[in-house]
């Protein structure tokens, strides 16, 4: 019994001192950071898809404004006691248009900016792992994600994934 448990004791000594010879010489990851916020709203590809939007939807997002105070001083006529049940009736059907001409248009624009996004994460995505890669990182953290408190500035990639970002858009582009 003496010798089993002697043995025992003697294979968990070592297999700790195997277990903390492994730990030390294991070298200690390396861990970035970067602001994601800065590279979705900063880099060429995010500049491009707002121009797009506002070209493309600018126009038609102006018109509807239009309609809306159009309508807001329909609806100060209103207020006035002699307006007639006419212009009442009228009021509520441009207002339901109105709502309605919105409603489709924000659809519209929520499934392409929808689209967008899938697209700009994936670029992001590629260009975050490209510089982690390239600059020996283990693990990379979205800064703006709320979980980082403090990160030295040696740890900062937002610049090197927002340049990664902007290279990768313009070979995409070719």
């Amino acid at each position: 019994m003496r010798k089993v448990l002697l043995m025992t004791l003697a294979l968990c000594v070592m297999m700790a001192g195997a277990a903390f010879a492994a730990e030390t010489a294991a070298p200690a990851a390396k861990i970035g950071v970067v602001d994601m916020q800065a590279v979705a709203t900063q880099s060429d590809p995010a500049k491009a898809a707002k121009k797009q939007m506002e070209s493309k939807y600018g126009k038609e997002r102006e018109a509807l404004e239009k309609q809306g105070e159009t309508l807001k001083k329909k609806a100060e006529a209103l207020k006035d006691p002699k307006a007639s049940e006419e212009k009442k009736l009228e009021f509520i059907r441009l207002k339901q248009e109105l709502d309605q001409k919105t409603r489709n248009f924000l659809r519209k624009v929520e499934q392409e900016e929808i689209k967008l996004r899938q697209d700009m994460v994936t670029l992001v995505f590629n260009a975050t792992y490209e510089v982690a890669q390239r600059k020996g990182f283990n693990f990379v953290v979205d800064i703006t994600a709320g979980g980082v408190l403090y990160a030295d500035k040696s740890m900062d990639l937002t610049q090197d994934v927002l340049l990664e970002v902007n290279k990768l858009y313009k070979d995409k582009s070719k």
